[in-house]
């Protein structure tokens, strides 16, 4: 009875929280635009779109990005890309989706930062309070506010780190299968954020493997772990080595200089990059807590150290400017490396809590209990404050013009406000378009051309100037073409031409794609002709089309092998989910056999 007295005022509290900030976007009624918002609406709408018509193609974007056809679920999360489909699907609107996501994530996170802090055996009024200041920082809200999709990753990691708790015990039997598990949700939401969860847990597997007395069968559990997440996540990985060996993609748009994107001391607090005042509170209460208590719990210690790398790493301290030079790659993959901070906060504010917990268990020092209470509290109603502020600051921020569009970056300055819109869209157009049961409406205001995974046919490093070919080729050229989905997800593509010429279609072809003009199948080739289809710099389908009525289907057909690992990867998700109802329902029938035989 007590730990559901506990459990239910820890959701409470959490929902409250929850509540509160996005209460800030749900009394302004209007959608939350950042930079990166219409790059997943575009893919979030397709897997919407697919699943409400029941025409599926996994591969190609045959209702988001202008029905280009251009290569996005496929290798970006994309079981999970489905999964905020039907939250789209369902909620029928694109407010009400932020909203439903917004509260979902903020809510995971507290849950998940509960779970862990209980297991470090936290006193558990320190333990909500923890969950709270978790779940109202800048890498939670960013969702909310940018739809950064690092925040999903941010949501789960503690049960990465309670799964790294499991792997420092050093017995095999320790190391819990959920582990496998996590690395593989990880990965079907962003991969970047399961590269780094990895990283983090090197530390928790090397201490793990030194202490265990069975170093193999250690070692073999990890690597069954392992398997299963390459099993669970076949769909992804196997997908996107094909794509790339076969493809030379356009990467995602490199940043000028890693150290800009770099945790900041002394900021505001509004953006990613800002450290805020809170965490320059805990920081340094626990640094001076290992100082000066000097806690016996060796984890403590183990925890709060991992933590201080992480955010060394991710702050300017650190000298991005020269791995930059030496390591141009990341520009593309890391692009911010404020990205590690959310491994530092979650470790550090996991050891300042333990730190707090021995400290109220010092009879010595019960003069100090309520003002270490008053603290935590003071910077658990502070978090939540910034954590509301934040949004609301957006939110003003998107919709305060009367003519002119709303910015798409978060905080950023508005010299560019116009480069991403179509000519003639305002405030008013937008807000409207927004508002509208089509979906698909506001996402065709859009003029900046999203080039991220397309055909790099250019053979340049530097791809800005295929910027301006996405917009001519493929945004400015949809509206003189018809373009269908048939029920084996094929695009089809109808227009008429005055006299026989080579066509550019706006639709894009990869290494695996099929396409037939009226009938025909063509095959790949330098220079569109009778028999053959050619492909711009970014990939756009050339061909020559007759004069009169001229159709185009484009499918994609992967290898058999391919086709194989995808289902393979689903039947596994499929009885990951059917032994976790399982394991609910014994756990249920249980608790309810107990409570009868008792009474």
């Amino acid at each position: 009875m007590r730990k559901f007295r506990e459990w239910g005022l820890a959701m409470l509290l959490i929902i409250v929280a929850a509540g509160l900030i996005m209460l800030m976007q749900w009394q302004k009624h209007t959608v939350i635009l950042g930079y990166d918002t219409f790059f997943h609406f575009n893919r979030i709408y397709d897997a919407a779109q697919q699943l409400q018509t029941g025409r599926f193609n996994y591969f190609m974007s045959n209702y988001g990005y202008q029905q280009s056809g251009q290569m996005i679920n496929a290798l970006y999360g994309p079981y999970f890309a489905y999964v905020l489909g039907l939250v789209l699907w369902l909620t029928g609107s694109w407010f009400s989706f932020q909203l439903v996501t917004g509260t979902l994530i903020l809510v995971g996170a507290g849950v998940s930062a509960w779970v862990l802090f209980c297991r470090l055996h936290v006193h558990r009024s320190l333990a909500i309070l923890g969950a709270l200041i978790y779940l109202g920082q800048n890498f939670i809200t960013y969702w909310i506010t940018s739809a950064a999709f690092l925040d999903w990753g941010a949501m789960i990691l503690p049960l990465a780190v309670l799964m790294g708790l499991g792997l420092l015990d050093g017995r095999p039997t320790k190391i819990s299968w959920g582990l496998g598990l996590v690395i593989a949700l990880l990965i079907e939401m962003h991969t970047l954020s399961a590269v780094m969860t990895c990283l983090m847990l090197v530390p928790f597997a090397l201490v793990g493997w030194w202490r265990s007395k069975t170093k193999g069968r250690y070692l073999g559990r990890l690597g069954l772990n392992a398997l299963g997440a390459l099993v669970l996540t076949a769909n992804y990985l196997v997908v996107f080595v094909n794509v790339m060996l076969h493809n030379h993609l356009v990467a995602p748009f490199a940043v000028k200089s890693l150290a800009q994107g770099a945790m900041h001391f002394l900021s505001p607090n509004w953006m990613q990059t800002d450290l805020g005042i809170v965490f320059i509170v805990i920081i340094s209460g626990q640094i001076a807590l290992l100082w000066l208590v000097r806690p016996q719990r060796r984890l403590n210690y183990f925890l709060t150290g991992i933590g201080l790398v992480f955010f060394y790493i991710s702050s300017n301290l650190f000298p991005w400017r020269l791995v930059g030079r030496y390591l141009p790659f990341l520009n593309h993959f890391l692009q911010f490396p404020s990205r590690f901070f959310s491994f530092a906060a979650l470790l550090i504010l996991a050891g300042f809590l333990m730190s707090l917990t021995t400290v109220l268990d010092m009879p010595k020092l019960h003069w100090v209990h309520g003002s270490l209470y008053a603290l935590v509290g003071l910077l658990t109603v502070m978090t939540v404050m910034l954590g509301m502020r934040n949004v609301k600051f957006q939110a003003d921020n998107n919709w305060h013009g009367q003519t002119e569009p709303p910015q798409v970056g978060v905080y950023t300055p508005v010299k560019h406000r116009h480069d991403y819109y179509q000519p003639g869209v305002t405030n008013a157009r937008l807000k409207a378009d927004f508002a509208s049961s089509d979906l698909n409406r506001p996402l065709l205001d859009e003029r900046r051309g999203i080039t991220d995974y397309l055909p790099n046919n250019s053979g340049r490093v530097n791809v800005r100037h295929l910027q301006t070919q996405y917009q001519t080729q493929i945004m400015s050229r949809s509206s003189r073409f018809t373009k269908h989905v048939d029920r084996q997800g094929q695009l089809h593509v109808a227009w008429r031409e005055s006299q026989a010429a080579v066509t550019t279609i706006p639709v894009v072809a990869y290494h695996d794609t099929r396409v037939r003009l009226n009938g025909q199948t063509l095959q790949r080739g330098q220079h569109a002709d009778a028999n053959h289809f050619s492909v711009t710099e970014i990939g756009a389908i050339q061909v020559l089309t007759r004069s009169g009525a001229n159709q185009v289907t484009v499918s994609y057909q992967p290898a058999s092998w391919i086709t194989g690992a995808r289902l393979i990867s689903l039947g596994a998700w499929f009885l990951v989910f059917g032994w976790g109802w399982c394991l609910c329902f014994r756990y249920l029938f249980k608790r309810c056999w107990c409570g009868l035989t008792r009474f």
